[in-house]
């Protein structure tokens, strides 16, 4: 609550920075920017401020409230002090903001595809060196962790990136997955990730009231770096698998439902630029909600309903925790179904598309 209301807060406040400053996103006739004006750009700056805030702040009220807090609480709260915690959260927090000003630095002056990617990462390694933030799939040698953990991270934050593409698209996703990976946090009674799905949540929900359709500001690569990375983040932070609690090893493949549309629809678009001979790092109209668009939903309902895919998809994750192996291959039979039904949306577009290019060449 106190995350969206500071967010509420803080982004007409930047807002109105960014008219002043210049800050903003001008199409310029770039084919695949179809907004009509200049719209600001700083509502990553805005969703930082607010999460910065909302996280020492919690940190120093919930030490300075513990004294008065019922006795399992206060046990929880004490976990603050420990080094292992305040260091994560210098890590988690120092990588949040390095990513947000590359972002910025980009939304300024665009940089180009390589030099970013070189940059993501260069800070996506060394957040990848802090041992409670790697990617581990029941390995033990350090360097496939390392390796796994940079390859989760970058991709994570290119995949969100790829889909801020419409009005509320982005902060919509972001505070759907953050939400999920609260509850999966709290179910397995890990409150240090739960509490910062929560925050997460609350920043993109503030946001959003802002973002959506008709945007009065963007996110740009400043926001979709920070979201990007903060859902990466909760994606390693909870340890799903249980020895004593999971009855199988579904409940891993958790992240990879709860961010399956970012994910689906990346690799969707780059076979599609890559079979239409174009960089997979140009901008199009490729993506899944461009899709539903191109089929006759307004802008507003393609963005809908790419958000209740990816609750679907989410939602579908959470019995992994306690399903057993029949109940696990059910719940990927019914992912791979909805994943199927975007699919065939893509497939017929893009052959489409290649057909009425094919009759315009023949024409001419």
């Amino acid at each position: 609550a106190v995350a969206t209301l500071l967010a509420g807060i803080s982004t007409p406040i930047f807002r109105a920075i960014a008219w002043k400053t210049d800050f903003l996103d001008k199409p310029l006739g770039q084919a695949h920017k179809r907004h009509g004006k200049a719209t600001p750009l700083l509502g990553g700056a805005a969703m930082l401020t607010a999460w910065l805030i909302t996280l020492v702040g919690g940190y120093f009220g919930a030490l300075w409230l513990r004294p008065h807090l019922p006795p399992d609480l206060a046990n929880a709260v004490a976990g603050l002090l420990t080094p292992r915690v305040q260091r994560l959260l210098l890590v988690i927090t120092t990588g949040g903001l390095a990513l947000a000003v590359m972002g910025a630095v980009d939304d300024r002056r665009p940089m180009g595809p390589l030099r970013k990617l070189i940059l993501q990462i260069l800070i996506c390694a060394g957040i990848a060196l802090c041992p409670d933030l790697q990617v581990t799939l029941f390995w033990e040698n350090p360097a496939v962790k390392w390796l796994m953990t940079l390859c989760w991270f970058t991709f994570i934050i290119n995949a969100f990136n790829f889909l801020d593409n419409m009005d509320g698209l982005a902060a919509g996703l972001a505070f759907i997955a953050s939400t999920l990976f609260a509850v999966v946090g709290a179910l397995q009674q890990q409150y240090f990730v739960a509490a910062l799905g929560a925050c997460t949540a609350g920043v993109t929900l503030g946001f959003y009231i802002y973002n959506c359709s008709p945007a009065s500001i963007f996110m740009g690569d400043s926001g979709s770096h920070f979201l990007g990375y903060l859902l990466g983040v909760q994606g390693v932070l909870t340890k799903y698998y249980l020895d004593d609690i999971s009855p199988t090893v579904g409940p891993v493949f958790i992240p990879a439902l709860i961010l399956g549309l970012p994910i689906f629809d990346i690799f969707a678009v780059c076979f599609i630029r890559w079979r239409l001979h174009k960089p997979i790092y140009s901008g199009d109209h490729n993506h899944i909600s461009h899709r539903f668009l191109k089929l006759g939903l307004s802008r507003a309902l393609a963005v809908l309903l790419v958000h209740l895919l990816a609750l679907a998809l989410g939602l579908g994750a959470l019995p992994l925790l306690w399903l057993p192996s029949v109940g696990v291959w059910l719940v990927f039979g019914q992912a791979a179904a909805m994943l199927a039904l975007v699919t065939i949306v893509h497939w017929s577009g893009y052959r489409r598309e290649k057909a009425m290019a094919a009759h315009e060449t023949a024409k001419a």
